[in-house]
C-alpha cells in the first residue's frame, strides 16, 4: 500500500518546483493586471492570475493529499498484525539454523582446552551431544517468535550462537568450518557398543 503511494525523491522535488513556478507565474500575473492601464489587457492578465494561482492551489493540495494518504497507511501498516511466516519457510530456517549451528558447536567441542592435549573422541562426542541439546532447545524456542524469519540468516545464526556462550570469531566462519562427522553425530553415550559403530 504505501507503495503505491510513495512516490521519488525526484518527483518530490518537480512538485515542489511546479509550486515554484505557479507561485511567480501567479505574482507576475497578478502584478501586471494591477499594473495594466487597458481594461481587456487587465481583464486577461488577472484571468491568467487566477488560472496560475489555482494551479498552485493544487499543487500545495496534492502534495498535503499525498502526506495525509502516506502517513494513514503507514499507521494501518503499524497496527496490521504480522503474518506469520509459511511452514516451508520456518522448516527451511530450522534446517539452516540447526546446520549452522551443529558446525559450531561441533568446533566448539572438538578444540582442545590447550594445544599439547590428546583429544579423546568419547569426550569429544560427549561434550558434542550436550551442545545439540542445548542447540536443540534454543532453535525450538526461537520458531515459536513471529519473527523468526525476518532476519538474514548469518544474523540470526550470529545471535542464537551467542546465546550459546559460542565464541565471536568462530561465529563469523560457521560457513567455513566442517560438518561433524557421522560418528560425533551417531554417538549414544549409553549404548556400551557405539564404538563398533563409529
Amino acid at each position: 500500500m504505501l507503495d503505491a503511494l510513495d512516490i521519488t525523491e525526484e518527483e518530490a522535488q518537480g512538485l515542489a518546483e511546479l509550486a515554484r513556478h505557479d507561485l511567480a507565474l501567479a505574482r507576475s500575473f497578478a502584478a501586471r493586471a494591477q499594473a495594466a492601464e487597458d481594461g481587456e489587457e487587465a481583464s486577461r492578465l488577472a484571468r491568467s492570475y487566477q488560472r496560475a494561482a489555482r494551479s498552485y492551489r493544487q499543487t500545495l493540495a496534492l502534495k498535503a493529499r499525498l502526506k495525509r494518504d502516506l502517513a494513514a497507511a503507514a499507521q494501518v501498516q503499524a497496527s496490521t498484525p504480522r503474518r506469520k511466516p509459511g511452514g516451508a519457510a520456518v522448516a527451511r530456517r530450522i534446517g539452516e539454523l540447526r546446520t549452522a549451528l551443529t558446525r559450531l558447536v561441533w568446533s566448539e567441542a572438538e578444540r582442545p582446552e590447550t594445544e599439547d592435549e590428546e583429544v579423546d573422541f568419547a569426550d569429544v562426542a560427549q561434550a558434542f551431544g550436550w551442545w545439540r541439546a542445548e542447540v536443540a532447545g534454543i532453535v525450538s524456542e526461537a520458531c515459536l517468535k513471529d519473527d523468526f524469519c525476518d532476519a538474514p540468516l548469518d544474523d540470526h545464526v550470529a545471535r542464537l550462537a551467542l546465546d550459546l556462550g559460542l565464541p565471536p570469531e568462530t561465529i563469523a566462519r560457521w560457513r567455513d568450518l566442517p560438518d561433524p562427522p557421522q560418528a560425533a553425530l551417531d554417538f549414544d553415550p549409553q549404548d556400551p557398543d557405539w564404538r563398533s559403530s563409529a
